[in-house]
């Protein structure tokens, strides 16, 4: 048996309903996960953001004009700056590339019932998919695989439209 098949069992009863209250179509969700992949190809995957500087963390009252300028300046290049992204932040991305909070809601459940069917865990038991990707083990490729299959999830086992 395929972790797939094995994982629709594993779906959350409420996985398929979005926080609007309206229900959510496995094309949506798959799509979804489509999307969140295009952004870690096209902005890059990190692990966490425990890496990142603050680029005003140097600042003080004794700084110059010009050197609260260029913190200012690369503060804001920084945040406005594409990925790269966490699991979690391409999912939230996507909402603001085509997708709705509904959608990411019922991929995050798709993604949990893979993780939940891959380590034998019941509906009883957290799966987090964030936390299973900033695991220190954890690399693109395993990424990749994860938001494909629980997309194929989706699609085969998701209500239709």
């Amino acid at each position: 048996m395929s972790t797939a098949t094995t994982a629709a069992d594993l779906i959350s009863p409420w996985a398929w309903t979005g926080f609007s209250g309206m229900p959510v179509t496995g094309t949506a969700a798959a799509n979804h996960l489509d999307l969140t992949l295009k952004i870690l190809e096209r902005d890059g995957w990190v692990r966490n953001y425990s890496d990142n500087t603050d680029p005003l963390a140097d600042i003080t009252e004794r700084s110059t004009f010009r050197q609260m300028l260029y913190g200012l300046v690369t503060a804001i290049r920084e945040f406005t700056t594409r990925g790269p992204h966490t699991l979690g932040g391409a999912m939230s991305q996507a909402t603001t590339e085509g997708s709705n909070s509904d959608a990411q809601h019922s991929a995050g459940h798709c993604l949990t019932a893979i993780l939940r069917s891959r380590y034998d865990l019941d509906l009883h038991n957290i799966a987090c998919f964030n936390s299973w990707a900033e695991r220190q083990e954890q690399t693109y490729d395993d990424v990749r695989d994860l938001i494909t299959e629980a997309a194929g999830l989706a699609r085969t086992h998701g209500p239709a439209a």
